[in-house]
């Protein structure tokens, strides 16, 4: 029963930390290729991308956007928020074009025409759900949780040690 038990505590911290290696992995691999990860949090893009989603973006020139096209960029009003919408007109004006936007979700399009730099996230892809384990990533709660963990594993692996009973020899150590 015992060593049962110790069986299933290896493969189960073994198949956690596989998930973890595997998840850091493609998210690097992501990353080299010129891939971006963008949590969707809001429901304005359903059902082309739901709450939760990872949209994976691939960056692009600005010139290759095109109407239709769903693109992450800066959010105008918030600073350091991303918007995920669809670009529903191409506005040309004296500064250059202009990019007007809509979520799918959404009755009308957004209040704003935004210039965007040379590069843009266009995404390439989504992965539902995916989006909640790098958002829990950036919690604080999480981040405490793992050290605690942690702090678990290396207390019990050096009173394991301390407490293991080593076998000791009948003559008291001495070879004859």
């Amino acid at each position: 029963m015992r060593r049962s038990l110790r069986t299933i505590a290896r493969m189960t911290t073994a198949l956690l930390a596989g998930a973890v290696v595997a998840f850091v992995v493609a998210y690097a691999a992501l990353l080299a290729v010129g891939f971006k990860p963008v949590v969707v949090y809001s429901g304005s893009m359903r059902p082309t991308l739901g709450v939760g989603s990872l949209a994976v973006d691939r960056v692009a020139p600005a010139s290759t956007v095109r109407v239709g096209d769903v693109i992450t960029f800066n959010d105008p009003y918030v600073k350091g928020r991303l918007v995920t919408h669809r670009v529903a007109q191409i506005v040309p004006t004296k500064h250059g074009l202009a990019y007007r936007t809509k979520g799918d979700a959404n009755a009308v399009r957004d209040p704003w025409a935004i210039r965007l730099s040379d590069k843009v996230g266009r995404v390439a892809l989504d992965v539902p759900l995916a989006g909640y384990v790098l958002w829990y990533a950036h919690t604080r709660e999480l981040r405490a949780l793992l050290l605690a963990v942690f702090a678990a594993f290396v207390l019990v692996a050096a009173l394991r040690r301390i407490w293991r009973s080593e076998p000791r020899a009948a003559d008291g150590g001495l070879a004859r």
